[in-house]
């Protein structure tokens, strides 16, 4: 009997896509290009703030984030939630570890079947190893996860012990670390069953139109009383029997293992995806995916470029704010440079002025307004400041008669 060659289509394309993913969400904050500022009720996008009262920015980020999930929804399902999400990441990741610590079979989930552990791994070591390694993936997480929260110097600060914040820092920090231990090594998936908002909006919105695993029940005797493709499912469903309220995640782990199984006799998989009328997903899913978009999803499309437009105007707004502040800031800072520089150099002049020596006064000030015009000669108050010369000059000369 033949044998076709296996080659996995999706397993470790997958898995690129989602450290891909998780790089790009560490790069996010370390580079400084996104971050929430608590202190100041703001959006820090590089250096430019954007502050929660800039409703034009908000409502826009609203109605693109909106959009953007229906869209997914009705175009590539829970594609993003199996390929792009590092939840999902994690607790495979973490899945495998328990397997290679405490037995191919078991599972240490608060929503599994109940405590099920190898009795053979059932030892002290192996569950101070799995414990250390998600305490210790926890620590790491937590720290690029406050980076979203603080800025990079107090960061370094905190890593350095010579930030200011460092007590509340440190709470933050160990609160943050325990909580996405408990995620880690308990809860897992169930996160994404009833915390997750892209994910229980998904089961309300998802579409029979979107990328979905198809089965091929025509040919269902070859899989009589094979179980390999649910073994190898990551979220512990039936991929030959998948409802729209299922907890798929269109990982493709199921076809490969089909396709694997099937390769043997020389035999397609009988589990392939599917996007509406096409059943090919080797050859239309590309395609499908555009005319689903095209023919059901403009007006959504429309949405999210009129969000994406309202978060570039409010940018814009906010980028003028800054700039309007930066030359406030920049202003006020000349003119005490200025004013440190004239009134020494008019001090004698200043210590003669009182009450019975008024010429005095007119001549200090006519010094200080001649050396702040020398200084600044473009002045806006330029003509102010001629005029004031003038009159301390005109005043001291008529009282010294």
């Amino acid at each position: 009997m033949n044998t076709v060659q296996f080659q996995p289509r999706f397993h470790w394309v997958r898995r690129s896509t989602q450290f891909g993913m998780l790089l790009l969400i560490i790069l996010i904050p370390s580079l400084g290009l996104f971050r929430f500022d608590f202190a100041t009720a703001s959006f820090y996008i590089r250096d430019l703030q954007i502050e929660w009262t800039n409703y034009l920015f908000l409502v826009g980020l609203i109605i693109a984030i909106g959009t953007a999930f229906f869209l997914t929804y009705r175009t590539i399902g829970a594609a993003f939630c199996g390929w792009a999400c590092p939840q999902n990441l994690f607790a495979e990741m973490a899945d495998g570890l328990t397997h290679r610590l405490m037995g191919k079979r078991a599972d240490v989930r608060i929503d599994g079947p109940g405590m099920i552990v190898a009795a053979s791994k059932n030892k002290a070591t192996n569950w101070l190893v799995l414990g250390v390694s998600f305490l210790a993936a926890s620590a790491v997480l937590a720290f690029f996860f406050l980076m979203f929260f603080y800025t990079r110097r107090d960061m370094w600060g905190f890593v350095t012990g010579e930030v200011v914040r460092q007590p509340s820092m440190i709470v933050m920090y160990w609160m943050t670390t325990f909580f996405i231990f408990i995620d880690i090594a308990t809860v897992r998936y169930l996160y994404c069953d009833y915390i997750c908002l892209y994910r229980v909006w998904l089961r309300f919105f998802r579409s029979p139109d979107a990328l979905h695993i198809s089965y091929d029940a025509s040919r269902s005797l070859a899989c009589d009383k094979c179980n390999y493709c649910a073994a190898s499912c990551i979220t512990k469903i039936e991929p030959t029997n998948i409802k729209i309220t299922d907890t798929c995640v269109d990982c493709g782990e199921c076809v490969d293992a089909c396709d694997r199984l099937q390769a043997r006799s020389g035999t397609k998989g009988l589990l392939s995806f599917k996007i509406k009328e096409i059943k090919d997903a080797e050859s239309g899913n590309g395609k499908a995916l555009i005319n689903t978009f095209i023919r059901t999803k403009w007006l959504l499309g429309a949405f999210f470029l009129l969000g994406c437009t309202m978060m570039v105007w409010g940018g814009e707004v906010a980028s003028q704010r800054t700039a309007d502040k930066e030359k406030l800031v920049k202003d006020n800072q000349k003119i005490q440079r200025i004013a440190r520089i004239c009134n020494g150099q008019c001090a004698s002049l200043q210590a003669t002025c009182n009450g019975k020596n008024m010429a005095g006064c007119y001549r200090a000030s006519a010094c200080v307004c001649e050396c702040t015009l020398k200084q600044d000669p473009n002045s806006s108050s330029g003509d102010s400041l001629r005029q004031c010369i003038r009159n301390g000059i005109t005043h001291s000369q008529a009282l010294n008669l």
